[in-house]
């Protein structure tokens, strides 16, 4: 993602600078040996195809594709003043996949 809208007021959102030491200590939280080893995902799937896609590759009864897929309701979030999906909550897991979305992406850019 492109990181570069941070601080932004129309996005409602901490300052870079500030998120960034809430991260580092997030990520000081758990220790690397004792995160959850899946690749992790939480996010809108209805956004896009390729997002729909890749819930397929969730852990199922048949399968377990080493992913740990979550779907995140925006909608509650907002109202429960997104206590959930604060970034610096996210260190819990070694692998964080990105997939596009409605974002704007550094791909897009140029």
């Amino acid at each position: 993602p492109d990181w570069s809208f941070w601080g932004w007021a129309e996005v409602n959102i901490k300052p870079w600078a500030k998120s960034l030491v809430a991260i580092e200590e997030g990520n000081k939280m758990t220790q690397w040996k004792h995160r959850v080893a899946y690749a992790y995902w939480r996010g809108n799937p209805y956004v896009a195809p390729t997002r729909r896609d890749l819930l397929r590759c969730n852990v199922s009864a048949q399968e377990d594709w080493n992913t740990r897929l979550y779907i995140q309701d925006w909608d509650r979030e907002s109202r429960e003043g997104f206590k959930n999906s604060n970034l610096e909550n996210q260190c819990t897991h070694r692998y964080k996949i990105y997939i596009e979305g409605w974002a704007w992406l550094v791909s897009e850019k140029y």
